[in-house]
């Protein structure tokens, strides 16, 4: 008798395992399916990327084309033009002091005079100060901050 339940014990065990088995390749079957639908929305999207960077392309491609005829066909700027944009309004400036007048711009060129005969070029002048001093009948003035004279204002 005890073989008997033995038996059934074992063939009850078998067909446990066996039930176990079918699920199990069930669900092995269930995610293979769930993997390959994954894999086409993945592919599905690699394309619709694929396609959206070709329009990209396409788009920065013609704007590239648009901006090199815009260059060619753009007039070059003209010399006159940029001499009426650099004049500025240079105003006559007077210093007047006991009956006597003198214009602050003769003053400027006779620093830049007296700088020059110092042995200096113009174009180094980098900064130019003057200093009026009426009372003394003098412009003094600092070239460079290095440089200082002084120079007759009448």
């Amino acid at each position: 008798m005890m073989e008997k339940k033995t038996t059934a014990k074992i063939d009850e065990t078998k067909a446990a395992a066996k039930a176990v088995e079918t699920k199990a390749a069930a669900k092995v079957e269930e995610t293979k399916a769930a993997a390959k639908a994954a894999e086409t929305k993945v592919a599905a999207k690699v394309e619709e990327t694929k396609t959206a960077a070709k329009a990209v392309e396409e788009k920065v491609a013609q704007k590239a084309e648009e901006v090199v005829k815009e260059k060619k066909t753009r007039k070059p700027r003209t010399k006159t033009a940029k001499k009426a944009a650099k004049e500025e309004l240079k105003p006559e400036v007077y210093v007047e002091y006991q009956g006597n007048s003198a214009l602050v711009e003769t003053a400027i060129e006779r620093a830049k005079e007296q700088f020059v005969a110092a042995g200096h070029r113009v174009s180094s002048i980098k900064s130019l100060q003057i200093y009026l001093k009426p009372e003394d009948y003098a412009a003094y003035y600092v070239i460079n901050q290095k440089t200082a004279g002084k120079v007759d204002l009448f």
